[in-house]
């Protein structure tokens, strides 16, 4: 693919995407002081070169039970088994990294039931696997759907926030239908009603209704991701630390209040905390940990690993220069399970 330049005014449009996914492109250029027809065009030139696009997925107490699995390969099938875990709808997201894993896997499933099956009889099958260790997520208490690249002033941010805070609305339950609006909102987040409408067999204000209960009680949750050519943090890191459980809850705002980090989640194992962490060179990897020795002194770094491909991102399958170029659906109920 030929390179393309982006600028200041891309990486603008982004963040105030981010802020509100779902903003009119009026809306939008109004905040950015840019004729609505630009931030459009814009815009779907980066979505369809697959270096911006925004997905939905289930979040409060729709969110799928996860875990984070950590893969050893036998040697030269490291890239085989990223490409081949890729293909599984389980596996939101897959990772090569450097250090003590090969490959780095976010495995997700409607619950802990199906989530066992996948983690005790399906990634063992993957020809070229030759260790895993998995590590439930128990929480997460910093999502890279918050991520910014600081692109906007405080007042653009302000007027792109959020009526509500999400999860203020009722904890409805959540019926396949919803799954249905949240499994084609994944695929475009900023598909329209009545293209929405269409894809889930409802009326558009039928859809508009059911969409806006589940942003009122936070059981939906959309997030703008981009290749390394929108951002100036090109570096991916990991880290594996572990709290004591009475410092847990102390330390969930210092992580949020940390330069480069992305996400943060509990985990169960023999390490209780990772930090994920988008970084402008390798020589930041340990300058962010000596940061966080100083902010979070209760915090035991036990290892890190850098990201050396990123095969897929939240069900986005990734070129090599980190450009989406295909989806593969998540599982979002047992209906979706292979």
């Amino acid at each position: 693919m030929a390179a393309t330049s982006y600028d200041e005014l891309d990486v603008a449009i982004v963040d105030a995407v981010r802020s509100a996914p779902r903003a009119s492109w009026r809306s939008l250029g109004e905040v950015l002081g840019v004729d609505p027809v630009t931030v459009s065009r814009r815009w779907a030139r980066m979505e369809s070169e697959g270096v911006a696009w925004v997905a939905a997925h289930p979040s409060g107490h729709a969110t799928p039970a996860c875990a984070l699995v950590e893969i050893d390969c036998a040697p030269g099938r490291t890239t085989e088994v990223a490409r081949t875990l890729a293909e599984h709808p389980q596996a939101a997201t897959v990772k090569v990294t450097g250090g003590a894993r090969d490959v780095l896997v976010l495995a997700q499933a409607p619950d802990l039931a199906s989530l066992s099956v996948y983690l005790l009889d399906l990634v063992g099958r993957v020809p070229g696997i030759a260790k895993i260790r998995s590590h439930v997520v128990t929480r997460s208490i910093l999502q890279a759907s918050n991520w910014r690249e600081g692109a906007l002033d405080p007042e653009q941010r302000r007027r792109l926030g959020p009526a509500t805070e999400p999860g203020s609305g009722r904890a409805d339950a959540v019926d396949r239908t919803d799954l249905r609006i949240v499994r084609a909102l994944h695929l475009d987040g900023r598909m329209s009603f009545e293209r929405l409408a269409e894809q889930v067999d409802l009326g558009p204000v039928s859809v508009r209704r059911r969409l806006s209960r589940l942003q009122e009680a936070g059981l939906i949750r959309f997030r703008c991701d981009i290749s390394r050519h929108l951002s100036g943090r090109s570096v991916s890191a990991v880290y594996f630390g572990s709290l004591d459980v009475q410092d847990m809850r102390a330390a969930e705002k210092r992580i949020r209040s940390l330069p480069g980090v992305r996400a943060c989640t509990f985990v169960a194992g023999p390490f209780n905390v990772t930090v994920d962490a988008s970084l402008r060179s390798a020589a930041e990897v340990h300058d962010l940990e000596w940061r966080m020795s100083q902010e979070l002194p209760a915090l035991r770094v036990q290892d890190r690993s850098v990201v050396l491909s990123m095969t897929k991102l939240l069900g986005r399958v990734l070129d090599a220069e980190g450009r989406s170029v295909r989806a593969v659906p998540l599982v979002f109920d047992e209906g979706d399970q292979p």
